[in-house]
This record gives C-alpha cells, sequence and structure tokens, in this order.
C-alpha cells in the first residue's frame, strides 16, 4: 500500500515481543518504494526469525493502523505491567476493560511457509533481470517437484509437495517487491522465455491480489499453490492432444483436455498432503467464465469465486501471451489491451468478472501513473543539477 503516514503511527521494535500475537496490525515502511509492506495480521506473532531480521537490517520500528491506537495502548500497558506473552484479541481487551478474570486463547499457528516478506524487507529492490533469473531458476526447481509429484512414490512424492510449497514463498517474495505492478509484469513476462507457465502465473496472481488489497499471508499464499498446481492435471491428458495447438483440436480432444481439471484435484488429493479447501476451488473455477461459458461446470457471476477469478484472469493473460488463447502471441502490453478491451465491450466474451478486472487494472494503472510521474521529476531534477554544474 502507498505510504500516508498520517493513517499510521510508528511503534518501536523493542516494545514488541517477538512470540506474541500482537492484538493489531504491523506494518513495515519501505523507504526506496515509498510503500507500507503488511507483516502480521492481528493475533499472529512476529516469530523470531522474522524479529531478528529486523534488527540486522536496522528496522527499529514498525507502524500500525491509527485505528488500532487504543488497543495498542493497552497491549503495551499489559506487557510492561506483565512482562509476559499477551492473551488473545479479546481476552486483552477485556481483561483490561472488565478486569475479569478470562482464560486466554491458545495462540494461533502460523507457518512461516505463508511468509511474503522475505528479502522485500530489505528495502532494496530487485532488478527486473534479477527478478526474471530468479524465477527462471525457480521454475526449473518446480519442474522437477512436479515430476517427483506425478510419477514417482509415496516418499518423493511428500517431498514435492513441501518443495512446491517453499515455491509458492518464493514466487510471493519476487511479487512482493514491485515499485508498480503494470511495468514488473510487462517486463518480468518479457524478460526470459525459459520462465514456466504456472510459475508466471502464480506471480502474477500473486500480484494482481496484492493490488486489489489481498494482504492476508495463507490467503495469498493459498493463490499462489492454487497457481502452481492448476494445470498438473495435464499429465493425465493423452499427449496426442496435447501436441497439437489448441486451435485444431476436435470436439473429443477439448473434452480430452478439459478434464485436465479434475485430474489436477485428483492428484492433489491422491497426494495425501493437506490444502486449503480454497485451493482446490480455485483450481476448480479457473477455466470457469462469468458469463457461464466455461468449463467444467459452466458456472455463471457471483457464483465463481472471486480468488478463482484471480487465478483466472492471471491464467488467461499468460494464455495470451503465449498465443494459446487466440493462436497468435500478443505482447504483454497487447494482453493487458485485449483483456481490457473484452471487459468493457457487453457484446464480448466475458471470462472474467469485468468488475474485477477494472479494480485490477485501476490500480495497476493508477501505480503506472505515480511511478512515470516520478520518474519525469527525478530527470528534471538531474537535467536542473547538471546546467547549474
Amino acid at each position: 500500500m502507498k505510504a500516508d503516514k498520517s493513517q499510521m503511527f510508528p511503534v518501536s521494535l523493542d516494545k514488541l515481543k517477538a512470540d506474541d500475537g500482537a492484538p493489531f496490525p504491523l506494518f513495515l515502511f519501505l523507504k526506496r518504494n515509498n510503500k507500507f509492506i503488511p507483516i502480521r495480521l492481528p493475533g499472529d506473532a512476529i516469530g523470531m526469525q522474522k524479529y531478528e531480521h529486523f534488527l540486522q537490517r536496522k528496522h527499529n520500528e514498525l507502524w500500525v493502523p491509527n485505528n488500532f491506537q487504543e488497543i495498542y495502548n493497552t497491549y503495551l500497558q499489559y506487557t510492561e505491567r506483565n512482562g509476559s506473552a499477551v492473551p488473545g484479541l479479546g481476552d486483552v481487551v477485556a481483561r483490561e476493560s472488565s478486569g475479569s478474570g478470562a482464560t486466554s486463547a491458545p495462540e494461533k499457528e502460523k507457518s512461516e511457509e505463508a511468509s511474503i516478506v522475505g528479502d522485500a524487507l530489505n528495502d532494496e529492490e530487485l532488478t527486473q533481470t534479477e527478478k526474471a533469473e530468479v524465477l527462471s531458476n525457480i521454475s526449473q526447481d518446480m519442474m522437477r517437484a512436479l515430476n517427483q509429484i506425478t510419477t514417482r512414490g509415496e516418499e518423493a512424492r511428500a517431498e514435492g509437495l513441501r518443495h512446491c510449497k517453499e515455491i509458492a514463498d518464493e514466487i510471493l517474495n519476487v511479487a512482493a517487491q514491485n515499485s508498480n505492478i503494470y511495468d514488473e509484469i510487462l517486463a518480468l513476462r518479457n524478460s526470459q522465455e525459459e520462465i514456466e507457465h504456472s510459475v508466471l502465473v502464480g506471480t502474477m496472481a500473486a500480484m494482481f491480489g496484492m493490488s486489489i488489497g489481498y494482504a492476508d499471508e495463507s490467503l495469498l499464499a493459498d493463490l499462489t499453490v492454487g497457481a502452481i498446481f492448476h494445470d498438473i492435471g495435464l499429465v493425465k491428458v493423452a499427449p496426442g492432444v496435447m501436441a497439437k495447438h489448441e486451435q485444431k483440436w476436435s470436439a473429443d480432444e477439448r473434452k480430452e483436455y478439459e478434464r485436465h481439471i479434475e485430474a489436477s484435484i485428483d492428484i492433489l488429493k491422491e497426494s495425501g498432503a493437506e490444502f486449503h479447501p480454497r485451493v482446490y476451488r480455485m483450481i476448480l473455477e479457473h477455466h470457469e467464465n462469468y458469463d457461464g461459458s466455461g468449463f467444467p461446470k459452466k458456472l455463471k457471476g457471483s457464483a465463481i469465486d472471486e480468488t478463482s477469478g484471480v487465478l483466472h484472469l492471471a491464467n488467461l493473460f499468460d494464455r495470451l501471451c503465449s498465443g494459446k488463447q487466440t493462436g497468435e502471441d500478443l505482447s504483454p502490453a497487447e494482453a493487458f489491451d485485449y483483456i481490457h478491451e473484452q471487459s468493457t465491450d457487453p457484446a464480448a466474451k466475458q471470462e472474467v468478472q469485468p468488475e474485477l478486472v477494472q479494480r485490477i487494472f485501476q490500480f495497476m494503472l493508477t501505480e503506472k501513473t505515480s511511478a512515470d510521474a516520478m520518474k519525469t521529476e527525478a530527470e528534471a531534477m538531474a537535467r536542473k543539477a547538471s546546467k547549474s554544474v
């Protein structure tokens, strides 16, 4: 989120305890990007690893939204007086206001695999080339992990699933390090051909999710995991079908291809790994169209979950760029123009909810306009400085 310090107040890191579930959200301010990055939701602990990381990087203060000022004051008074872990959010406020002896709720466990922060906390931006190289390496790792899941024994399958979840975390780290999403996506899609489709879709989906306000780490992680696995069922589609271009499929071949949706779900369920139900739903619905013309269930309108729409949009964008959608490779900018024009044309096929497309695109264009203005201002200042020398 863009920095508006009037809406936030800083808190000293030494006032927070690494393993306490602080009853307020925490944000880190990135000076170079002039942005607040969400670190933890209310009730979640920072974690010792990240706490030490902040200290090493001299991030001595975090930020809290103004509407949590009273709760923060209560938290501070409680910890200073008791010197112990703070109970759950409701218990802290209730105990301080009523003096009751309510028992503390068990602390919510949170997997570090769900963290979107990673290297984004360094106050340093990866260049577009560096991001592309990271994603290219991730692609190679992921292809090996997917091979383990679909072709090997139970032990190798479990290891492949674990690795894929780690890869989702790496993708989120790259996605979180953006100055403006529009330019970043154009650059990443153009940078390296060897970035695998699912890695690109995972990165795009994470960026799109962040652009419309998804700040929950587990939701973003599930969105990325859903993107990684959305096409894993293609391994069960007849090779002869996959060898042909989609535009040349017969009706029976298209039905064969459409079975990859259920096949993806089956592979994940057969693996024995635990996934949030929304991961299955995103995969199941990522080819459902807003106008009801999609597959496999021909869902329509609000029957399609918004997260499924985000994944669908990311998948559609990459399919347009690779020529799978129209039979013609589009540049990233052309693909965005195509999606935008379709969403505003009442007579056009509506694959993704038009309102969702507009929300994402409006954010990206606002970011682009802001970034372009900053660039123009910096160039003007550089010219002025050079003339004065």
